[in-house]
């Protein structure tokens, strides 16, 4: 009897150990509250069929990692994480000619989860030498994607080098 306990409990234990090892190894779940990791589902989020969490954690990751590319001189890589209308609205040649010739890069620049909206849409605060804009995030295709600011969307369309000259002129180039 005192044999079969023995082997009873060490079943036991076995299987409980199993059982943490299995829960550690998976970690918390992708915009779990309190997880400040940033998963690479975000990082090729307009990949077809990618399952990207429709939450506040998530829009603020991707809008995030959409800046760092920013940050970093990856034009092509914002674009390519920038809403549907704008890739529709402006070629990514274009686009990356637009901002080499009137953004400047490097301020780091942090983002923070505002709230969701109705429709697919969250805002998210970005701030950079300690001013904070908002920006919106959209929902489309089972991913985040940055809308333009209404003032670029107003352009979609346009020549790159209209474009250019409009925000030269209204003295928005920065470089």
């Amino acid at each position: 009897m005192g044999i079969r306990i023995t082997l009873s409990a060490m079943r036991s234990v076995v299987a409980l150990l199993t059982t943490l090892l299995v829960c550690s190894a998976c970690g918390p779940a992708q915009g779990a509250s309190g997880s400040s990791v940033v998963r690479s589902a975000v990082a090729g989020a307009n990949a077809p069929g990618a399952d990207v969490p429709e939450t506040l954690a998530a829009a603020t990751a991707a809008a995030q990692a959409n800046i760092d590319r920013f940050t970093a001189g990856d034009f092509a890589g914002v674009w390519e994480h920038m809403e549907d209308s704008v890739r529709e609205g402006i070629t990514q040649k274009d686009f990356v000619t637009f901002y080499d010739t009137c953004k400047k890069t490097g301020a780091p620049i942090s983002v923070r989860g505002m709230r969701l909206q109705p429709q697919d849409e969250a805002i998210v605060l970005m701030k950079v030498s300690g001013v904070e804009r908002s920006r919106i995030m959209v929902y489309e295709g089972g991913v985040w994607n940055m809308q333009a600011t209404e003032g670029f969307a107003s352009h979609l369309g346009e020549p790159v080098a209209d474009i250019i000259a409009k925000e030269e002129a209204a003295g928005l180039c920065s470089r």
